[in-house]
């Protein structure tokens, strides 16, 4: 059982998440513990087939997308990190689940089928650059994630063009302490 410590280790309190204290993350790095939950329930209620899933980190979301695949009965995450040493820390976590880690740029792959759910979590300048590359492969039905929209990041900035063009549709900005979005994948 990895450690985890409260949010507020890492991120203070403001105006929209004033107790970051009731999350919790294994580091500064991953997936509040509450939100990669969060985001695993949406995987059980959605039922997707092909799940892309990009940052894995350590592998904490991934497990859970994985395990969430596992109680439906079917479908795939396809999970990408950079860092080789996390990626191979995240297949031994991963292993026996329906989930592919790959070591390499989430820029430099495409994927193989339609994508149901995508949850966007690596480098944050990059995430709606991987929407825009990804977005072919999505369909009406589509729905997305992007972590780290919280005022303390880039995040949310970068993604307001995608709204405006209608990319993102109805997008839901969720006020945990690094912050959260989830989306329908727009015009294609």
């Amino acid at each position: 059982m990895t450690d985890v410590f409260p949010e507020s280790t890492w991120t203070p309190a403001r105006p929209d998440c004033p107790h970051p204290q009731r999350w919790s993350a294994t580091d500064a790095d991953s997936t509040e513990t509450e939100v990669t939950a969060l985001v695993a329930a949406l995987v059980v209620a959605l039922q997707p087939d092909y799940v892309v899933e990009t940052g894995t980190c350590v592998g904490n979301t991934a497990e859970a997308i994985g395990r969430a695949l596992l109680r439906n009965g079917q479908g795939q995450l396809v999970t990408l990190e950079v860092d080789p040493v996390r990626a191979e820390q995240s297949r031994r976590r991963c292993d026996g689940l329906p989930v592919t880690v790959l070591g390499r740029s989430s820029l430099d792959w495409m994927p193989e089928l339609p994508v149901d759910f995508a949850f966007f979590d690596s480098d944050p300048v990059a995430r709606p650059l991987e929407f825009r590359r990804y977005l072919p492969w999505m369909h009406d039905r589509t729905v997305v994630g992007f972590h780290d929209t919280g005022p303390q990041h880039p995040v949310r900035e970068l993604l307001a063009p995608l709204e405006h063009e209608g990319l993102l549709v109805s997008p839901l900005y969720l006020p945990t302490p690094r912050g959260v979005c989830f989306a329908r994948a727009g015009a294609r």
